[in-house]
């Protein structure tokens, strides 16, 4: 028996969003509007009080990526309209075994955490945290991103690199690749990478939408 599977839930609702990435020890404010997904929080409310984020192969595509990101519910309120808005804080990585059929609005899949479990101690880097730094201001230079330095500075390294995984405007695919990195160390790579080629590629002085919390 391994040892993430009393830990968590082998069978869990899922939450396809494009666009959009969760990952371990970060926190992803959510609205809640779409009738399915109300069911399923209301679901997750009565149950574990967890939501496996996950992206389509394509927007609005049936289809999914095998890999996703347990979120564990750690606020939940009702709008006076019905709908909600939750916090998810990230939990572990999955890789989808099976989709289960089920009579619910939301989409329900056996999950699997054994390729993931290093996510629940992985909050070491060993790198020189000026490089991300550096290259964080090229891209917030090249975007016209106004940051508050001294607070991005004390954010702790591990917490800084996934939160920008999360929230710098990269492409869906771009995103999986970060999700999908086998470890903190090996996302830290992607993200400089992917920072770089962004401030090679940009051209034009769009600001993207970006909040840094």
């Amino acid at each position: 028996m391994d040892s993430t599977s009393t830990l968590f839930a082998d069978v869990v609702p899922l939450f396809p969003l494009s666009g959009t990435i969760l990952l371990p020890d970060t926190v992803l404010p959510l609205h809640i509007f779409e009738p399915r997904y109300r069911q399923m929080v209301e679901y997750a409310s009565e149950k574990e009080m967890v939501i496996g984020m996950i992206q389509p192969i394509q927007q609005d595509s049936e289809g999914l990526y095998q890999t996703g990101c347990l979120g564990k519910i750690e606020q939940l309120q009702q709008l006076p309209n019905g709908n909600y808005m939750i916090q998810l804080h990230g939990a572990i990585r999955f890789n989808v075994v099976l989709e289960l059929e089920a009579d619910t609005l939301y989409r329900q899949a056996q999950v699997d955490y054994t390729s993931y479990e290093q996510d629940l101690d992985d909050q070491s880097l060993n790198e020189n945290p000026q490089k991300l730094y550096d290259a964080f201001r090229r891209y917030t230079e090249k975007k016209f991103i106004q940051i508050e330095w001294k607070k991005i500075e004390a954010i702790p390294v591990h917490y800084l690199v996934n939160i920008l995984c999360m929230n710098l405007d990269f492409s869906c695919t771009e995103k999986q690749a970060l999700l999908e990195a086998k470890n903190l160390a090996m996302r830290w790579e992607c993200l400089l990478t992917l920072m770089e080629m962004a401030v090679a590629e940009t051209t034009s002085g769009e600001t993207p939408n970006v909040q840094i919390n």
